[in-house]
């Protein structure tokens, strides 16, 4: 029997935004918080995005409660922070941030897959499991392949070159905790992937591919191939957050769309 999206919730909650990730250790100014149930997340990057109380539990404290404690906690995040809620979910902090004019920043659908598949695939399999002669996977472990890396999602996301360092530094390459993959055609790499362990979860995020080489299914056999390895490092399930470009190569890969993970923006001042 298929499990409700109510029941899969907890597991998106807790490894995308109430649990310590492994990665956040290695940013500069790094902090992270457990207050009241209300897990608090800082780093030198930027945005509310990246610097956020998640607010989850329906027991939580009120926004007036939650403010002292979060403004001192944020005090250094000069280009912003914010609250993250289950978007549309009646939660009550959900309706004192809209009341006080508060803006949203991100709103992205938050994906499970309740069990990692059993087998691990090949390095070269297709979106649909079909052979896909053409590309090879490997795990990235050198400082060339880091650069690879930086260089594939940084022109896949139209990113600049010093945003793609700020984002992976050196230390997140050999973290036990942290994994990334990279795949190549004919020895260029054209797609890359991480993921971290969080707790019982691995979280896939990153998933990138070159312009030209995008519908051969490289993306989705790069996340089979993470999932893989995730699964070897002990992780049971996995969960992340997807723009409106993947969620289709997300859903045929089996996750579920379970809630909306919705962060509204601290107003200047």
């Amino acid at each position: 029997m298929t499990q409700p999206a109510a029941d899969l919730r907890p597991i998106a909650h807790a490894a995308l935004s109430l649990t310590e990730p492994p990665y956040l250790k290695h940013y500069k100014r790094s902090r992270y918080r457990l207050w009241n149930g209300v897990a608090l997340h800082a780093s030198e990057l930027p945005g509310a995005g990246f610097n956020f109380a998640a607010v989850l539990r329906p027991d939580a404290p009120s926004l007036d409660e939650l403010l002292p404690v979060a403004r001192e906690f944020f005090a250094d995040a000069d280009k912003g922070w914010g609250i993250l809620v289950e978007g549309d979910a009646g939660h009550p902090m959900e309706a004192e941030l809209r009341a006080r004019g508060w803006r949203v920043d991100e709103d992205e659908p938050a994906y499970v897959l309740p069990d990692l598949p059993g087998r691990t695939p090949s390095v070269s399999e297709g979106v649909d499991g079909t052979p896909s002669l053409t590309l090879a996977i490997r795990l990235a472990r050198t400082e060339a392949d880091r650069r690879a890396c930086h260089a594939v999602t940084g022109a896949a996301f139209n990113a600049p070159p010093d945003f793609a360092e700020l984002f992976s530094p050196p230390g997140l390459f050999t973290d036990p905790g942290v994994g990334h993959l990279l795949g190549s055609v004919d020895g260029e790499d054209v797609a890359a992937v991480m993921f971290a362990v969080v707790g019982p979860t691995a979280v896939i995020a990153g998933t990138a591919t070159l312009e030209a080489h995008r519908g051969k299914g490289y993306g989705a056999a790069l996340v089979r191939a993470a999932l893989a390895e995730a699964a070897a490092r002990g992780c049971t399930s996995a969960a992340l957050r997807s723009g409106p470009l993947s969620r289709p190569l997300y859903e045929r890969l089996g996750f579920r769309y379970v809630c909306q993970h919705r962060t509204y923006a601290a107003p200047p001042g």
